[in-house]
């Protein structure tokens, strides 16, 4: 299945106890349809707050069931900040198949919170945007980015590889798009707060550049309202 949905209300992809997922919403809704229980795995989890336009989900059923029926009758019952795009057969494993997966974090340029902004980050006018491309241009490649995880984060390997990554301006919003192999638990956000930082001279570039992949720790963890997953590749 092709999933997206609007994060804000929820407590990340992942079952917890205590807490509304979209993991647990949708297999609810899948099972109750299906009548067998239904356990979903997704490209990669999603913390809380964080959406998605394009999240890939499997699930194994050896019951047969009509492809479309089951998608409208399951978009008729998921809540409107869940929705299903497509569900069709695959021996994909929607995780460890991925090879590539983009994010897209949003900021706007302004001096006030604007209310027709609500989906993005309010970022002061004087940011700095060429340091903050200048500061992006040293995370492409394969690198350690220990320094972007978070501390209470427990990876086998902190090692990752960018393939691409930019800014965009187009009027008063920022787009920052990163797309990587895989990415450590809130590297995404702890990467866009630290561009945030080189862009009001909180940090300096020159020291920034000598230990960004050696005693560099990222402070800064930028809001997970405005992380959006983008999208999940699945060819070499």
């Amino acid at each position: 299945m092709i999933i997206t949905y609007d994060g804000r209300e929820f407590s990340g992809w992942q079952r917890q106890k205590n807490a509304t997922t979209i993991q647990e919403t949708v297999e609810e809704k899948l099972s109750f349809l299906l009548k067998v229980q239904i356990n979903c795995t997704a490209s990669g989890r999603t913390d809380a707050k964080v959406s998605a336009y394009f999240q890939p989900v499997h699930f194994d059923c050896d019951k047969p069931f009509d492809l479309d029926k089951i998608k409208n009758s399951l978009n008729a019952l998921l809540p409107a900040s869940i929705k299903i795009l497509s569900i069709q057969p695959t021996e994909i494993h929607a995780r460890f198949s991925a090879k590539r997966k983009t994010y897209l974090y949003k900021m706007y340029l302004s001096n006030i919170e604007l209310p027709l902004y609500t989906d993005a980050l309010r970022v002061e006018p004087n940011v700095d945007i060429k340091k903050m491309k200048k500061f992006l241009k040293l995370l492409r490649g394969t690198h350690d980015f220990i320094g972007f995880r978070a501390s209470n984060a427990e990876n086998e390997s902190t090692i990752r590889t960018i393939f691409s990554v930019k800014l965009k301006r187009v009027g008063l919003y920022l787009y920052f798009y990163i797309t990587g192999n895989g990415f450590l638990y809130k590297m995404v956000r702890n990467i866009v707060g630290t561009m945030l930082e080189v862009g009001l001279n909180k940090i300096d570039l020159v020291d920034l550049k000598k230990n960004i992949f050696k005693s560099f720790k990222a402070k800064n963890t930028a809001k997970p309202e405005y992380l959006y997953l983008l999208n999940v590749n699945y060819d070499k």
